[in-house]
């Protein structure tokens, strides 16, 4: 199971170029409050990083006045990351800080890569087009950070929140299940274990002297052997313990379809799910069905990667 004791999560103070840090905007309040409840669950460590992404005339101005620019802008930043220390420490969590210059996504992943983090946590909004939730810079950090990644969509939290594990089977989820299993241990939430099948049989059999209660049965018969291996997934995880248990839902269709629907159907809060890569690549990157589910969800996400994932970023 995931072990989470370094938590980074990501702060941001600007605006264009114009340091915000009198007034989080509420992604990153938001962001910050869901990491110290969670630090202080499962008894990890925070880290309230900043990367200040600034334009070219000011980093020239930067490096034209070095000691005093500088100094003044990450002497702003840091003020704002000691209010954060503070607010951690009134609720018994340990916490440090760091400011960096250069793109969030980036130096967030050089950060991980150096300190070994467990966790970031970020926060996100209705960003870009379509009114997709995650804009770049956490669709950046699903694609290429080592650590799993938790974007938490501001919104009220539910008094029981519902939790959806998207499974494909795989050793991966096995890992996420077991971790939101372990969470479900320590705070009251709800959880459904899903898989999304798309057999298609009536496009693949057809032509075919097959009729449709045949085609039925074979799709009740894949329902139910994929419901058996749901089951035996779950079976390896302490779900009895749990207050709520674990429903499964087996879902007939494409999971950038389906997935999507179940959760808006069900006013999932957090979706908890793998990210396909391609073995054998230094530097994986997220599989295009992830991709496409993702600009379709409307709650938080939780990504993890394959444990034998290779960031491509790496240290100049």
């Amino acid at each position: 199971m995931h072990q989470i004791n370094s938590i980074l999560v990501g702060v941001d103070l600007t605006h264009a170029d114009r340091l915000v840090a009198a007034d989080l905007n509420e992604q990153t309040a938001e962001a910050v409050e869901r990491a110290i409840w969670l630090a202080d669950l499962v008894n990890a460590k925070l880290e309230f990083f900043a990367a200040i992404d600034l334009s070219a005339h000011t980093k020239h101005l930067l490096e034209e006045d070095r000691n005093h620019l500088s100094n003044n802008v990450e002497d702003e930043a840091h003020k704002v990351m000691g209010y954060l220390i503070e607010k951690a420490k009134a609720a018994g969590v340990e916490s440090t800080s760091k400011v960096a210059l250069g793109p969030s996504w980036r130096e967030i992943i050089l950060d991980v890569l150096k300190n070994n983090h467990d966790l970031v946590l970020v926060g996100t909004r209705p960003h870009g087009f379509k009114g997709r939730l995650f804009g770049g810079t956490v669709m950046n950090l699903f694609r290429q950070c080592p650590c799993p990644v938790y974007a938490v969509k501001i919104g009220e939290e539910p008094e029981v929140p519902e939790i959806a594990v998207a499974s494909d089977m795989s050793e991966v989820s096995s890992d996420i299940l077991n971790f939101i299993v372990s969470i479900g241990q320590m705070a009251d939430v709800k959880i459904h274990l899903l898989h999304a099948i798309d057999t298609q049989l009536d496009q693949r059999l057809k032509g075919l002297d097959v009729g449709e209660e045949t085609i039925q049965k074979c799709s009740a018969d894949i329902k139910e052997e994929i419901e058996n291996e749901l089951n035996e997934q779950l079976a390896q995880t302490d779900y009895r313990t749990l207050s709520y248990g674990v429903k499964t839902h087996v879902l007939e269709g494409s999971p950038e379809e389906t997935i999507p629907a179940f959760i808006a159907e069900n006013k999932i809060n957090l979706l908890a799910m793998g990210t396909l890569a391609r073995t054998g690549i230094s530097g994986f990157f997220i599989g295009n069905t992830a991709e496409r589910m993702l600009e379709k969800v409307d709650c938080s996400v939780l990504a993890f990667k394959p444990v034998d994932f290779v960031s491509p970023v790496v240290p100049e």
